[in-house]
């Protein structure tokens, strides 16, 4: 491979792993933030059992989880066909 595409591949990976740390940053402050908020509610029932489950707030954690795979991947690919 050249090393203009050797480069893009490294710098592709490394972009998604920094990408997916920041989202997992994201969405642990957004569940907080919204769990948090509750609090100042009088029915405390939801926030004490975390009952019914809050699907969107996983969302920015598992789009950085990828992200994150999707990086160290490409840094993988980076280390097998560069070196």
């Amino acid at each position: 491979m050249s090393v203009t595409s050797c480069r893009a591949i490294l710098g592709m990976g490394a972009f998604f792993v920094f990408l997916g740390i920041a989202f997992v940053l994201l969405g642990r402050k957004e569940k907080k933030t919204y769990y948090n908020s509750m609090v100042d509610r009088r029915d405390m029932k939801e926030f004490i059992t975390r009952e019914p489950e809050r699907p969107w707030l996983n969302a920015w954690q598992t789009g950085g989880w990828v992200s994150i795979s999707v990086g160290v991947v490409l840094v993988a690919l980076y280390g097998w066909f560069c070196s």
